[in-house]
This record gives C-alpha cells, structure tokens and sequence, in this order.
C-alpha cells in the first residue's frame, strides 16, 4: 500500500491502561512513520488533547478513572473534534460491543487480539478517507 506523506506524519492517541499493549501498538505504528502520544485512561487522553492535535485516536473501552465509552463522548463533545476518527480497541470480540462504540461515536472498532496488518490496515484507510 502506497501511504502518502502526509499520513506517515499523523500523530495517533493511544489511550489504554496496559502498558505492555501501547508499547505494542506503538512499536506498530512507528513502523509507518506515524508520531504516537499515548495515555493510560480517559482523563489523561482529555488532558492531553487540551495541550495536543491528533488524526486519529485508538481507545480501550474497558480503563479505569474515565472508560474509552464516556471518553469519546466527551471528545466528540469538543469543538473540531466531531470528525477525528475514533477506534475502539477492545477484548470483547461480541458483535454488539463494537455496534455500541460505534453508537457513541467511535468510528470502526478492532478486537483484541489483533495482528499487526489489522491494525496497521485500518489506521491507514481512516487516515487516507
């Protein structure tokens, strides 16, 4: 897949309590060039996207402090965020979990576990729409 310049330089929000899985999913996307800040819960992403822009957000549903549902409606809640795309990355492989992330404002979702071209496929295709 031919990525143009413009998306390698897109800076992704990894927001995800395990540690172990945004350093994954960091080293993932580094390998496309993309620029990852990252956060451990919801509050902290909120905090974060007050002092950054971002072109994409990758959120865990289930965190603690802020969960990724209640996250990404206060961030769609924030002016020039309405068409940021959100994905939901979540454990839960039931259909219906992905249908109500979608219903609160993610854009697709991606069920862990995930291969690498999963990930890296769906990243490129929402930054290139």
């Amino acid at each position: 897949m031919n990525i143009s310049s413009q998306t390698t330089r897109a800076t992704i929000l990894i927001v995800e309590n395990e540690l172990s899985n945004r350093l994954l999913i960091e080293r993932v996307l580094s390998t496309r060039g993309y620029r990852c800040l990252s956060a451990s819960n919801g509050r902290e992403a909120l905090d974060l996207l007050d002092r950054e822009r971002v072109d994409l957000i990758l959120t865990d549903l289930s965190m603690p402090v802020l969960d990724g549902y209640r996250t990404t409606q206060l961030i769609r809640a924030r002016p020039g965020m309405e068409q940021v795309p959100i994905v939901a990355v979540t454990a839960f492989a039931l259909n219906d979990e992905g249908e109500a992330a979608k219903q609160i404002g993610c854009t697709d979702y991606l069920t862990k576990p995930f291969k690498p071209r999963q990930l890296l496929e769906l990243v490129d295709r929402l930054l290139t729409r």
